[in-house]
């Protein structure tokens, strides 16, 4: 329940700040398209650490809308729709076969997190025009201990995209090696809060700081705490994700590892 919320205030969010970003009126229609086509599905492409800082850099902060450098990536929507979702282990050939790649898994890791689904998920990636750069398949990997979730995304490296260093909202907080892979773990820290929410002077402050990423369009005022730990490997990007994750930050890192070495 936790995490269909999360993921409604997140689909929210970026709406809200599709919004404030200018983009062609042809690329915005397909934009809200895919939204939509992703609410119906009731499942939204999870928080992106990468995707959200981008998006905010144009205002000030971690897909649906993204915002680089001119003559680069713009924006990216992805899809995906629950009645292609696996929840059988065993059948993971069939996502393989439905992405058109091979990608590592795992049953159960070692710290607990067990397989709960697989997801295909169609993405697109757009320049400032409005052009398809390139459309392409992953897959969201769901795992549980019970309390708490962590999802792997998986999908084809492409060599435009950006990186998250440096960025307001994104906080490393830990960076080391595993299983001979440099990773880092960042945490961004969100507030969501109704539409008519005054900031207060603290509020000002941390998110000009990038101790706070706001976000509009809550029936209430709610911190929410992302970590992510993304990192490319053989051709393939991933990302894995927790909200509000009582684990240390290095047992993502190695929960990551965990997974690639898998594909070994």
């Amino acid at each position: 329940m936790r995490k269909r919320k999360a993921d409604g205030k997140i689909a929210e969010w970026f709406r809200e700040e599709a919004e404030r970003i200018p983009v062609p009126a042809d690329m915005k229609t397909e934009l809200d398209r895919r939204i939509k086509d992703a609410e119906r599905s009731r499942h939204m492409k999870k928080f992106s650490a990468k995707k959200v800082v981008l998006a905010a850099a144009a205002i000030a902060l971690i897909g649906s809308v993204t915002a680089a450098a001119a003559g680069r990536l713009a924006s990216s929507a992805s899809h995906s729709y629950l009645n292609e979702q696996v929840k059988d282990y065993s059948a993971l050939a069939e996502v393989e076969a439905a992405v058109g790649f091979e990608f590592p898994s795992v049953e159960e890791f070692s710290n607990g997190f067990r397989f709960v689904s697989a997801l295909p998920v169609d993405s697109s990636d757009y320049d400032e025009d409005g052009n398809v750069l390139s459309s392409y398949k992953g897959v969201d990997l769901t795992y549980t201990d019970g309390t708490q979730d962590v999802t792997a995304y998986i999908y084809p490296s492409r060599a435009y995209e950006g990186e998250t260093a440096g960025v307001p909202g994104v906080t490393p907080v830990w960076e080391g090696e595993k299983g001979g892979i440099s990773l880092t773990v960042t945490r961004t820290v969100h507030k969501f809060v109704p539409a008519d929410y005054e900031m207060t002077e603290e509020d000002i402050q941390a998110e000009q700081e990038g101790r706070l990423v706001f976000a509009y369009g809550s029936n209430e005022v709610e911190e929410t705490v992302s970590y992510n730990c993304r990192f490319e490997k053989d051709g393939l990007s991933y990302e894995l994700l927790g909200f509000d994750l009582t684990m240390e930050p290095e047992q993502l890192a190695e929960m990551a590892a965990e997974l690639v070495t898998m594909g070994e």
